[in-house]
């Protein structure tokens, strides 16, 4: 569709419905037909799947292979969407990718804020590839989202396009995704889906 989402050469096969109430009641047989199973809505249309999919991916995806997506689209996301949160659905910002071509040190970072975000917490990651120092990490992780968390607090959003201070459990972390150093990683960003 990109921009052109009324120039379609076809039409749901109901043309006496809108898409909405036709996509609507496709999310109410999905989540009917789940039972008890959590459902995470992925490209899915946020404000009607609200009440009915548990978990919502409310931005695009992050990356193993450039970091500056993840920061662009995982970060940004889990700082500007936050409201949603507990209102609509729990936020899922997105999973933490985690490959050599991302340097731990950065991933590390995004996994602590993930970890403690109180938001759903999903790692990427060929556990063969791991370290033992990284499986220590990760296990730590999700020992931490396992426990109910205060949803995090971007506190420089307002002239930080990707914040880097947040008020977790009260306390004020501040992450390192915004130096030059950072900002080259992952030059290659178009290619990410590789």
């Amino acid at each position: 569709m990109k921009g052109k989402a009324h120039a379609l050469p076809y039409a749901l096969s109901d043309t006496s419905r809108t898409t909405a109430e036709i996509v609507l009641d496709l999310y109410r047989t999905i989540a009917e037909a789940s039972k008890d199973s959590l459902i995470i809505g992925c490209n899915t249309i946020g404000h009607l799947a609200a009440g009915l999919f548990e978990i919502q991916r409310t931005g695009d995806d992050t990356s193993g292979r450039s970091w500056g997506r993840t920061r662009r689209m995982g970060v940004n996301t889990l700082a500007f969407r936050m409201p949603q949160h507990g209102t609509l659905f729990s936020h899922d910002a997105d999973c933490v990718g985690i490959t050599s071509a991302v340097p731990w040190e950065l991933n590390r970072q995004w996994l602590d804020l993930l970890a403690n975000s109180g938001t759903p917490l999903f790692v990427s990651a060929d556990h063969r590839e791991l370290s033992g120092q990284q499986k220590r990490e990760v296990q730590q992780a999700f020992e931490a989202a396992s426990r109910p968390l205060p949803a995090a607090e971007p506190l420089d959003w307002m002239y930080n396009s990707c914040p880097s201070l947040w008020k977790i459990s009260g306390e004020t972390r501040n992450y390192s995704w915004n130096g030059e150093a950072v900002l080259t990683t992952g030059t290659r960003d178009h290619e990410w889906w590789r």
